[in-house]
């Protein structure tokens, strides 16, 4: 029985309006090439376990290749990669790079934060699934809405 897939691609098979293309981490990835956009990309991926750890979205995607993919209109949804698929945050922006190997996503316009306690906003960032780390190099704004205790002193 072959092991569940840690991550699903986009290929050159159209699907209902959608391209996928299951691959397990194990496989090498096959050469893309796609002369059209993807219109509403969908691109969950999975932790050893099988449980979600995050879930692209976009409303239009251009595979570059395996490793690089252009989005518009970028939701990126962070999951706490549990049972119980909590969503930890969010990250959106108009326009994106996402690398599907290396879980970054990066963007030199605005991106948006959101989470239970904070929202981030700015510009030129890059995001991290692995550290679990957000850079914000430009224009950066930050609103707690929780205590943050006395930090400034």
């Amino acid at each position: 029985m072959p092991r569940l897939p840690k991550l699903f691609l986009p290929a050159a098979a159209l699907v209902i309006g959608h391209w996928s293309l299951v691959i397990p981490a194990t496989q090498a990835a096959p050469k893309i090439a796609a002369s059209a956009p993807i219109t509403n990309f969908r691109l969950p991926t999975f932790n050893e376990e099988g449980f979600r750890h995050l879930m692209l979205r976009a409303a239009e995607a251009r595979v570059q290749s395996p490793e690089h993919i252009d989005v518009t209109e970028m939701e990126l949804t962070l999951f706490t990669g549990l049972e119980d698929e909590q969503i930890e945050s969010m990250l959106a922006a108009a326009s994106a790079s996402f690398f599907p190997t290396k879980l970054l996503a990066t963007g030199a316009e605005s991106v948006r934060l959101e989470r239970s306690d904070l929202t981030i906003t700015g510009a030129d960032w890059s995001y991290d699934h692995n550290d679990k780390k957000v850079v914000i190099n430009r224009d950066a704004h930050v609103i707690f809405r929780s205590a943050i205790g006395d930090i400034l002193k």
